[in-house]
């Protein structure tokens, strides 16, 4: 066997125990190192909410002060809040209001009632919502109910929305409604023509929409109402912004002559518009040919005439003089023919009129002729 000349040493490559002793220190020095660098990142976040909880703290004795200062407290009833109302132009029949309960409020919110006033003084209940009432509101909870009230007619007006709380504070708010700008501008009951009228509507250029019209109908003084339907152009009709339309009403008025009516207009949007009229009475009075003459001012002469589309004669009672003071003078009428005098259907009468006129020349005065049955006849004329 053949020997090594250069024996190993086993023990030749461990390190001397100085270095054993250097290395074991700096393994202490980079752990120690770590330890510090791991608590020095626990310190920086312990100081950061320290400095998160002081600024709060802070936060809140500035803002409580200044609540103080102004003497608002913190209250001790619930308080709800508005977040919002809206009213859709296109559907008048409800709206929606969006309630919240801080999360200050003592408690939670159990909302009673909702109300809404309106221009005229009128307190109005909303009796269906969604979701129903009464409902519980908790601290910090946020809900829109949807009301269904109709607020069509109530255009270009501000309504107060009230809400009230059980065993808490309510709230108010106040919201315009849309200046919709439809109206209707004239109603038409010719005499000739007792079995339609007419109705002109039109939707302004101010107007939030174009409005389709639906329905028309008339009420009558005793809240009796009869529905149009057979109209000219047909419904439903859209009237587009800045548009009039006259709409020819199939509607046998005869028996209501000389009625107060209201006519009323309404639109798929929920709109509703109404104008009130008076049906001509039974009888229709003119008066005519007024003669003046300077050669005599002690009297004047008139013709009164009993329209042939009236269904009723007239019984000739009265004749007035109005002056432009407003005040009047009844005159005496020469016979023949002495009143009271009946003019039949399609007839007239000339009346002399004895009246001294020679201080009110060049004036112009209203004469009126009155029947027993409360039928007018009316002339402005301006005297010679």
């Amino acid at each position: 066997m053949r020997e090594l000349k250069y024996p190993i040493n086993i023990y030749s490559k461990l390190p001397k125990p100085k270095q054993q002793i250097r290395l074991t220190r700096e393994r202490k020095k980079v752990k120690a190192l770590k330890n510090v660098k791991a608590i020095s990142k626990i310190l920086v976040i312990l100081l950061l909410l320290l400095a998160l909880i002081i600024g709060s703290i802070f936060s809140y004795l500035i803002l409580a002060g200044y609540y103080l200062n102004l003497g608002i407290e913190v209250p001790e009833k619930t308080t709800i809040s508005v977040i919002d109302a809206g009213l859709d132009t296109q559907n008048t029949g409800e709206f929606n209001i969006t309630l919240l309960n801080p999360t200050y409020s003592p408690t939670e919110a159990t909302i009673k009632e909702i109300w809404v006033a309106t221009a005229d003084n009128t307190v109005h209940q909303v009796t269906d919502t969604d979701p129903e009432l009464p409902y519980t509101l908790n601290k910090g909870e946020e809900k829109t109910y949807n009301c269904d009230w109709d607020w069509g007619s109530y255009t270009s007006q501000t309504l107060k929305i009230i809400v009230l709380v059980e065993d808490g504070s309510g709230a108010v708010y106040e919201v315009e409604t849309a200046a919709v700008g439809l109206e209707i501008t004239s109603t038409v009951f010719n005499p000739e023509y007792s079995e339609h009228f007419n109705v002109s509507i039109r939707n302004a250029a101010g107007s939030a929409s174009a409005l389709n019209v639906t329905k028309i109908t008339v009420t009558m003084e005793n809240g009796t109402e009869f529905q149009v339907h057979q109209i000219t152009p047909s419904i439903p009709k859209l009237l587009e912004i800045g548009t009039t339309t006259t709409f020819m009403c199939e509607w046998n008025w005869t028996e209501y002559r000389g009625m107060n009516v209201t006519v009323n207009a309404f639109t798929s949007e929920g709109y509703a518009f109404h104008r009130e009229a008076t049906t001509p009475k039974k009888a229709q009075l003119s008066i005519t040919d007024p003669v003046f003459a300077t050669a005599n001012m002690t009297y004047f002469n008139i013709t009164v005439f009993n329209s042939e589309y009236s269904i009723d004669v007239a019984n000739l009672t009265t004749v007035e003089v109005i002056f432009s003071n407003y005040t009047s003078l009844e005159v005496s009428v020469e016979a023949p023919p002495a009143l009271p005098y009946t003019i039949p259907i399609g007839e007239s009468v000339t009346l002399k009129c004895l009246w001294d006129w020679s201080n009110a020349r060049q004036e112009t005065i209203g004469i009126y002729v009155k029947t027993s049955e409360g039928y007018l006849g009316y002339l402005s004329q301006t005297t010679p």
